[in-house]
């Protein structure tokens, strides 16, 4: 069997991503919900693996709130921050290469408010440039959002280039990290980001149910959510205060500390982890353009290969290597704006991500595989 679906979720978990979630399940307590001292113990290490991500991600000056998934704290900085400009006319520049976890709270929005969405179109490189997007700035816009790494293709945005233009045009930033956590090196500081999202459990090998959104610490987002937060317990408002203003509810404690673990075993691993990966995919990338029928869409280089074969959905394809026990994914990838501009809507594309635990012969495996179903 191999698991080749990682941009979907990692399947490898290093040991200390158990250890750490096993100590929190074995000795539960609500953080910041009591003065006892089982919930401070577990709301110091939800503190820790606040500093933890800071430090990862050169976020000194920032907070950390944590969420189930990368969708959620997508929502959270979408909704938190368009809705303030309710009553105003308003626009909001994403790209072609952004999910629907992006795309479907803009969408909703634009039912609510007078919001204009404005998609950057990836270029004849099938890449999207910094001066593509400044091309769709007005006096109207409020926030742009660009997908660091493509989970269709791979292809990398140049989230620093995008960062300075929102800085000189003093526009918020919001890069969706998804992808590229766990395998690109991400400054916050040096990106100019004004919010950064991610999941747990793709590249930084932590469980699912976990993720975090990055805030620069000047910036006030509405709250999506309301409810107990432990502080301001007379008040029937919610905190304006982050992190609780957002974080309503008890935390997936142990969700939090399985992906502090994560982030630290990904980042002391950072270049073995990436070798591996590009390894992999340096291979089946040279078997596969041997292969008449076979059409790639992902950049050399990249962290993941995306294909179609001729004459078969991807689904198909899919269903043909799972039969040979081999899991990747076909269809759309939830990012219908990416299929529209490669112009493979109708047949999807076959995704193959590998992670830590794959390995070159298995590449060699996978790529004979396809070759047969090409035939």
């Amino acid at each position: 069997m191999m698991y080749l679906d990682n941009a979907a979720t990692g399947r490898y978990k290093p040991k200390t991503v158990f250890e750490a979630m096993m100590a929190a399940l074995q000795t539960p307590a609500n953080p910041g919900r009591g003065g006892h001292s089982a919930s401070i113990k577990a709301a110091g290490e939800v503190e820790r693996a606040r500093e933890c991500i800071k430090r990862a991600f050169n976020a000194p000056d920032c907070q950390v709130i944590f969420t189930c998934n990368c969708t959620e704290a997508l929502n959270i900085a979408i909704l938190g921050w368009l809705r303030k400009f309710k009553g105003q006319e308003s626009r909001v520049i994403c790209t072609a290469y952004d999910h629907n976890s992006v795309l479907r709270p803009l969408t909703a929005l634009k039912g609510e408010q007078d919001l204009t969405v404005d998609v950057v179109m990836p270029d004849e490189k099938g890449e999207i440039s910094a001066r593509a997007i400044r091309e769709k700035i007005t006096d109207k816009t409020r926030l742009i959002i660009a997908t660091h790494v493509s989970n269709v293709t791979g292809g990398v945005t140049d989230i620093n280039a995008v960062g300075a233009l929102c800085k000189q045009y003093n526009i918020p930033f919001l890069a969706d990290c998804a992808q590229s956590a766990g395998h690109l090196k991400i400054d916050m500081q040096a990106s100019g980001m004004t919010f950064l999202c991610t999941a747990g459990h793709k590249g930084l090998h932590g469980p699912q149910g976990s993720g975090f959104l990055i805030v620069k610490e000047v910036t006030e987002l509405l709250p999506v959510k309301f409810g107990g937060t432990g502080t301001e317990s007379l008040s029937i408002s919610q905190p304006s205060e982050m992190p609780e203003s957002l974080e309503s509810g008890t935390l997936n404690t142990p969700g939090i500390c399985g992906l502090r673990a994560g982030v630290e075993w990904t980042h002391a691993n950072l270049l073995e982890i990436n070798s591996r990966i590009k390894a992999f995919c340096a291979v089946l990338r040279d078997r596969l353009e041997r292969i008449s029928r076979v059409k790639l869409y992902s950049p050399p280089g990249s962290g993941l290969v995306t294909f179609s074969v001729d004459g078969m959905t991807s689904v198909d394809v899919a269903d043909e290597l799972n039969e040979a026990e081999i899991f990747v994914r076909g269809g759309l990838h939830c990012a219908p704006l990416a299929h529209i501009a490669l112009n493979t809507v109708k047949d999807g594309l076959v995704r193959i991500s590998p992670g830590w635990s794959n390995t070159e012969r298995q590449a060699e495996i996978t790529a004979s595989v396809i070759k047969n179903i090409a035939k």
